[in-house]
């Protein structure tokens, strides 16, 4: 996430100014192109194996079946609980957007809500964005329900003073 990046010529995750977020999308088999499930996202510190485990371990359920692309810092999940398949993309934009509809979905609304709602935003508050963005995200089911639920949550979490809003980012 960030803004378009001149001159280096990189793009994705060889990015220097951009953000890394990480994507996971439940996806329901229920037809072509299938349902979007739940969603985990997280911002991360950089696109490692380490990284990338720590974030499938806080979100994603073992055993859980997890397609990936080619990318090596995905090896090795499946000794780690998951069962994995690795699809190399390469350059076929149709393979990733049969394979991974709903992740592209997902990283688009993010940029289409941070646009809308936070004009200017912040990379250090991109944690904070990120999971107001998955809070409604995750229940866009219950739209009924939706200010008591967010009442309830407001009155049950803690209070962020200014100090605590402007200091340095958490990226954990």
């Amino acid at each position: 996430m960030g803004r378009k990046e001149r001159g280096s010529g990189r793009i994705g995750r060889g990015a220097q100014s951009k953000s890394l977020v990480a994507v996971a999308v439940e996806h329901w088999n229920t037809g072509e192109p299938g349902a979007a499930g739940r969603g985990a996202l997280a911002v991360i510190p950089d696109a490692t194996a380490p990284s990338l485990r720590a974030f499938l371990r806080a979100k994603v359920q073992l055993e859980s079946a997890v397609l990936t692309d080619a990318f090596t810092s995905y090896s090795g999940l499946t000794p780690r609980g998951y069962a994995h398949a690795a699809i190399p993309l390469g350059d076929d934009r149709e393979l990733t957007r049969r394979l991974f509809p709903w992740v592209h979905v997902t990283l688009s609304n993010l940029k289409r809500f941070l646009l809308g709602t936070h004009p200017k935003p912040q990379t250090k508050h991109l944690s904070r964005y990120v999971a107001e963005f998955t809070y409604r995200l995750n229940r866009r089911w219950q739209e009924a329900s939706l200010f008591d639920r967010l009442a309830r949550t407001c009155l049950s979490t803690n209070i962020i003073t200014h100090r605590e809003l402007v200091a340095a980012p958490e990226l954990a």
